[in-house]
């Protein structure tokens, strides 16, 4: 009898379990766009896993991704700045924090040393309108030691020197100012170990290019590749470990996709040349192609019912049945998740928020569960917390507080 009663006791306990409580793994996140941290999905054992003491709220971590067998992070980090062409770069980091390595733009800062060095002599001309161009900048050839500040005023010239470049190969090696978020870059020159070589004459036109970096990585259901996006959504792909000279592949055989902005590579060996995408034009359409194909891939269904939309975030469900996908309603104050069954073609709420927003998100590798960026506003950061819900739309319950960008990994 007793034996008896503890069973069904136990059975009654567990039924009470979330989803997200039953659900294993290690969901990690962004606090205060300073540091990622390691949470288990119970809510135990959170912990620092990376940060940098160059990282501001700002100019801080952005977007993360575990691979497909939970050793490797990979995220966006503006960290380096100012040593990269970038304003944010792709690494990754092992779970144990060990292990820190840069994907795009290799190699980072330690790497840049232990290569042989040349220098570089560039002529900056300052052609900002006078009433509105920055005065100062910093000036940076890839693969300098350092930087340089430089007061330009508009309508003037600077000389500077860079006396110790790393010789990164037989190529064009960028020359970018920088002024806060803003970046202008040509071409560069081809740097010669030992010797003094001079760059084109630097033009510093119009506003610049805004967030011009790396930023959202996704992998490949294999490990071998990952893809980023640009400030302006184009998309492309590295090799996870990539040679010192780094060639980006263009996501799209063709032109990119209007506001594709969300994307995701297929999750099982017989989905892993498959993607999913957005265009926002002339409709809000979810697509799936081959990789490297060229748009229209097949249209899977329309995430709203207007032009010019975009999602906040997508993935396929662990098992490729279906999407997931978060987006705004048509008044625009509140966004939820959704899932898409891709056999009944048939469209699920998840969530279900007024006046709130879900935003990123993070399905669990066994799929019955999502963690979820749960926001006051569409757009700020502040006041975010982080939420898990099942994917049936039952048991949610608060994660952490003030947290960013989930990414769960096995």
């Amino acid at each position: 009898m007793i034996y008896r009663s503890l069973t069904l006791f136990f059975i009654f306990a567990f039924s009470f379990l979330t989803p997200a409580a039953q659900s294993r793994g290690t969901i990690a996140y962004v606090r205060g766009s300073t540091e990622i941290r390691l949470i288990s999905p119970d809510g135990s054992n959170d912990r620092r896993l990376w940060t940098d003491k160059a990282l501001t709220s700002d100019l801080g971590i952005f977007e993360l991704a575990w691979n497909p067998v939970g050793t490797e992070l990979a995220f966006s980090s503006s960290h380096e700045q100012l040593n990269s062409p970038y304003m944010a770069d792709i690494y990754t980091i092992q779970p144990d924090g060990t292990g820190l390595r840069r994907v795009t733009n290799p190699p980072d800062r330690a790497g840049l040393a232990r290569l042989p060095k040349g220098s570089v002599t560039v002529k900056v001309v300052n052609n900002t309108p006078e009433s509105e161009g920055p005065p100062t900048f910093i000036i940076y050839v890839e693969g300098a030691d350092e930087p340089q500040q430089a007061l330009i005023p508009p309508g003037t010239t600077k000389v500077l020197t860079f006396k110790s470049v790393a010789d990164l190969g037989r190529r064009p090696q960028m020359v970018i100012a920088m002024f806060g978020k803003y970046r202008w870059f040509v071409p560069g020159v081809d740097v010669v170990a030992g010797r003094s070589v001079t760059a084109p004459t630097f033009p510093i036109l119009d506003q610049g290019f805004d967030l011009f970096g790396a930023f959202r990585p996704v992998w490949r259901a294999d490990g071998s590749r990952i893809s980023f996006r640009n400030g302006i959504c184009i998309i492309s792909s590295v090799a996870a470990t990539p040679a010192a000279e780094t060639a980006f592949e263009p996501f799209f055989a063709g032109k990119n996709p209007g506001g594709a902005c969300a994307w995701d590579w297929g999750p099982t060996a017989a989905l892993a040349d498959q993607v999913i995408y957005t265009d926002n034009y002339p409709e809000s359409n979810i697509y799936q192609m081959r990789e490297g194909g060229t748009h229209p891939g097949t249209k899977l269904t329309s995430f709203i019912d207007i032009p010019n939309q975009h999602v906040n975030d997508m993935h396929w469900m662990p098992d490729g049945t279906g999407v997931l996908y978060s987006t705004v309603n048509l008044f625009r104050d509140a966004a939820n998740i959704f899932r898409y069954d891709i056999a009944t073609k048939r469209t699920t709420q998840i969530t279900t928020l007024e006046k709130e927003f879900a935003r990123v998100f993070s399905p669990s590798p066994d799929g019955r569960s999502i963690v979820f960026e749960r926001c006051p506003t569409r757009d700020d950061e502040a006041g975010c917390n982080i939420w898990t819900i099942g994917m049936d739309g039952r048991g949610a319950r608060e994660l952490v507080k003030d947290g960013l960008r989930p990414a769960w990994g096995k």
